[in-house]
């Protein structure tokens, strides 16, 4: 992300420059346009040099392209892999984006390819370098997921999120990610996933950079508030969804979560859910062929989908998730039955549950009869 200066303006410049580049990956012309009339450049990068040009034209938003354009964005700037917003939208098969990107002057890049995994004995080591790290004198311990030690650090100027695996999970450890692995997790894109950095091999520990979300998680959320509105709660399970289907459907092969819960899934500046510590499959020592367990449990896309129901049920009620699984399913009077059939849906046999491209079909079909729920969600970000 474009690094601001030194001092007490960093962090609030750093937050502004995040809501501006999630709004153009989530097509939010509204929120898009004030701030680029309050002043906002255009132009402004994340840690992979990506604008809110090259996210709005791989996410397919051909407004936000056009309302970019017309402040003057630069129609040809690269992200890292020397790709240009057309680039973008060529891979992603928005020919109207293309058009309208050509028309502006747009060209394709130099390097007009995708960003591919390679094989381990063909890919660059894309490990960061702990000379790269700042670590503050005062630095607390914060809380971003489930697995290891976090703290804020800068890296390269950036506020970023160092977290220290030195304990086993139920199977011992790689102490690294291979190559192949950093250089998948680095090129995964979607506005509802925590950005994967990559990591460091340090006095024997493993330590992994994630950006920084300052507004906590999903847990955080659920332990200081009795309720959450219907629409708010509907608008964080889409988030969860979202993200979960575009891990499921991940090219050549699907990234299963399974240790999915409310202290991984943290709220972004403009208070959307961004789903962390999917890597964590990927720590597991295993054979090349070994179907991925943990203890007795198969890992698969359904489990995911059993703790997105939970989540989704502790969203609705917060109440004890247990009592769920004990039979004792205490659903608001507040919550449609069309939502409490998808609750059990997720959470009944594996094999009847469905996947996130129903639950998000779902979902937004209840959510869009609720009618414009927006502004509930705008008085919650200003509230919290």
């Amino acid at each position: 992300m474009a690094c601001a200066k030194d001092g007490t303006d960093d962090f609030d410049n750093m937050q502004r420059i995040g809501n501006f580049l999630s709004c153009a990956s989530r097509g939010d012309r509204v929120g898009l346009n004030m701030m680029l009339r309050d002043g906002i450049s255009p132009n402004v990068q994340d840690y992979d040099n990506r604008t809110a040009l090259h996210l709005a034209a791989s996410e397919g938003h051909a407004s936000i392209v056009e309302l970019l354009l017309h402040y003057k964005a630069d129609v040809n700037l690269d992200d890292r892999w020397n790709r240009t917003p057309l680039t973008d939208a060529r891979l992603y098969g928005h020919r109207d984006i293309c058009r309208i990107l050509e028309v502006n002057g747009g060209k394709d890049s130099v390097m007009n390819s995708p960003m591919t995994v390679v094989p381990d004995e063909d890919a660059k080591e894309v490990n960061i370098e702990i000379s790269e790290i700042s670590s503050k004198h005062d630095s607390e311990p914060i809380e971003q997921g489930i697995l290891g030690n976090s703290e804020m650090v800068k890296w390269h100027g950036t506020w970023v999120v160092k977290t220290i695996i030195e304990r086993q999970i139920d199977f011992p450890v790689r102490m690294v990610l291979s190559a192949n692995d950093n250089t998948q997790l680095r090129e995964l894109r979607h506005p509802n996933i925590l950005q994967f950095l990559g990591s460091i091999m340090h006095d024997g520990q493993m330590i992994l950079i994630t950006e920084h979300l300052p507004r906590g998680s999903l847990y955080d959320i659920l332990i200081k508030r009795v309720g959450l509105d219907l629409s708010l709660a509907l608008r964080f399970a889409l988030d969860i969804a979202r993200g979960m289907n575009y891990l499921h459907h991940h090219k050549p092969s699907p990234i299963i979560h399974n240790h999915l819960d409310p202290k991984n899934l943290l709220q972004d500046e403009g208070g959307h859910l961004k789903i962390g510590e999917y890597w964590i499959q990927m720590l597991y020592e295993l054979h090349p062929n070994q179907e991925r367990t943990v203890g007795r449990h198969l890992i698969n896309k359904g489990r995911d989908i059993g703790s997105f129901g939970l989540i989704f049920y502790q969203v609705n009620t917060v109440a004890d998730p247990g009592n769920f699984f004990m039979g004792r399913k205490f659903f608001g009077s507040k919550c449609p039955p069309r939502i409490q059939q998808l609750i059990r849906q997720c959470t009944s046999d594996v094999v009847f549950r469905p996947d996130f491209n129903g639950i998000i079909d779902t979902l937004e079909e209840v959510y869009s009869s609720l009618g414009k729920p927006s502004c509930l969600l705008s008085k919650f970000i200003a509230t919290t």
